[in-house]
């Protein structure tokens, strides 16, 4: 049985650690803007977040993966 040659994506680590960050943030967002702002200002603040932080990740992993194709 022949096994398929896998390949190592750059940025997954990274995404995955954004998200993890992102959600860990959220219940704070819920505790200190909410009750002093409102749910709709708590809810932009963290959309605006994870729009925020997905340009961070695509700015780190972007370079990593067009390396990694520049190579094969």
């Amino acid at each position: 049985m022949r096994w398929l040659k896998q390949i190592y994506w750059p940025g997954f680590e990274t995404m995955g650690l954004i998200l993890a960050v992102w959600i860990c943030v959220l219940p704070f967002i819920a505790l200190l803007i909410v009750p002093l702002f409102g749910s709709q200002v708590g809810l932009a603040i963290g959309i605006a977040l994870l729009i925020v932080m997905m340009a961070i990740c695509w700015v780190l992993c972007i370079p990593a993966v067009a390396r990694l194709f520049k190579q094969q």
